[in-house]
């Protein structure tokens, strides 16, 4: 579970602004959204409003930027972009960016904060937080690195730390060099690290993740719940299936693109790799499953008025309907694995009607495990019968153009208020202020 993150001198971001997950004590409504961490508690959906350059992508930007870094290991192999730096005001250009993250993981709370500009990491830090105070697990500032002894394992003395010293470069992540390397050593490090690597799951715009012919045709409770979930948002579709059949030599002679497919197929087995259709709308899988590799499809099907099944392959389909397909991995996997989803513009290309329905699903679940959190444009998701007033937050630029954060819970909001209406009228920001048209002679 993300519990609180926070970043400074970073993209729209100037001074140190915090989102966090923690219940407010002005709400009360969905206890079921409440997840226990230790002596902690989290929030397992949580909702980014803003207006056009807000700035709330680029928090996005930011975990998705610190969950690379630490999975790659050096600030050198990461996409690091060009206004890293608050760009409004020149000393931040001299100054390096920070960035902070809570989470639980494995029964603890962890806290951990790095300092770095886009050669360098110049201060590191992980703890573990206790309900009355926070221990260091480790410190690094420059080439000066600590590591709490009670945490070790004996193999770590003053020797290992100063052979670490002489191996870690200044563009790597001490937590990654313990995590990748010496993993038993340290092992609330490894823990950490395994979080960055294995928890956190970033889905952008236009992410396309196409497994879903494989997950259908292996998965039955998979199929089971597309079958119950697609009907009900009423796109036409009454059924979606997966089919197959086994690709041979000839079909991979004069393809060589279809023949590089297979060949990485072959040598991950059980793997659904992904190949777009010659359309671009489509997409299929190649999978080797049980010494044959198979071509993998979905096949959506329509009933007419008079009972009559009818076949569409999928690039017939809308956009949006592609794109609620394309979501129902993520649905699936919220309901049944401890991770945190981060989704940009969760509603793109799909109607409001249906993007709210999915949330109030998930909202009313008693059974989901996962953590949502995403940024929306869609007003009608500002709803409290779902979403806690806690779990809704505004991206809004001050006057130095900066990006702050504020969720709803700061304002008193009474549980029958409709704040789909106070958002539109601009109660609460997060919202553009236009020009008056009638003076720019529209």
């Amino acid at each position: 579970m993300l519990l609180r993150f926070c970043l400074e001198n970073f993209g729209s971001f100037k001074e140190a602004v915090e989102f966090n997950t923690f219940p407010s004590s002005k709400s009360h409504s969905h206890d079921n959204h409440k997840v226990v961490c230790n002596h902690a508690i989290a929030l397992r959906m949580g909702a980014i409003y803003g207006a056009n350059g807000a700035g709330k992508s680029n928090l996005l930007m930011a975990i998705r930027f610190l969950h690379d870094l630490v999975e790659k290991e050096s600030i050198n192999a990461v996409n690091i972009p060009d206004d890293l730096y608050f760009r409004f005001d020149e000393k931040c250009r001299v100054q390096p960016s920070a960035i902070a993250i809570e989470f639980y993981c494995k029964g603890s709370v962890f806290y951990y904060s790095i300092e770095f500009d886009r050669e360098q990491i110049y201060a590191e830090e992980l703890l573990l937080c206790q309900k009355t105070k926070d221990v260091k697990i480790f410190s690094r500032r420059g080439k000066d690195i600590e590591i709490t002894s009670s945490y070790a394992s004996q193999l770590v003395d003053g020797k290992f730390v100063d052979m670490v010293n002489r191996l870690l470069r200044p563009d790597m992540l001490l937590l990654s060099f313990f995590g990748k390397y010496y993993p038993t050593e340290v092992e609330l490090i490894t823990d950490a690290y395994s979080w960055f690597v294995n928890n956190i799951e970033i889905v952008r715009p236009d992410a396309c993740t196409g497994i879903v012919p494989h997950l259908i045709d292996v998965d039955n409770d998979f199929a089971e719940m597309v079958n119950n979930t697609i009907p009900e948002l009423k796109t036409g579709i009454a059924r979606l299936q997966s089919k197959k059949e086994i690709i041979d030599e000839n079909d991979i002679k004069d393809n060589p693109e279809l023949a590089k497919v297979v060949k990485k197929a072959k040598e991950n087995p059980g793997i659904a790799e992904v190949k777009m259709t010659n359309n671009g709308n489509d997409f299929i899988n190649i999978v080797n499953e049980n010494g044959y590799v198979w071509k993998k499809w979905l096949v959506c099907t329509h009933v007419t008025p008079d009972g009559t099944n009818v076949e569409m392959p999928l690039y017939l389909e809308s956009d949006g309907t592609r794109r609620l397909i394309e979501y129902m991995p993520l649905l699936y996997a919220i309901t049944r694995q401890n991770k945190v989803y981060i989704v940009d513009e969760i509603e793109r290309s799909i109607h409001p009607i249906m993007i709210k329905d999915l949330m109030r699903k998930l909202s009313e679940s008693e059974t989901a495990r996962g953590q949502l959190i995403f940024t929306t444009h869609e007003s009608s998701l500002l709803d409290q019968s779902i979403f806690r007033p806690d779990e809704i937050w505004f991206a809004q630029k001050d006057v130095e153009q900066a990006t702050q954060l504020y969720p709803l819970s700061d304002f008193n909001i009474h549980k029958t208020a409709n704040i789909e209406n106070g958002y539109l009228n601009g109660r609460y920001g997060g919202i553009p202020f236009l020009s008056n048209l009638k003076d720019l002679h529209w």
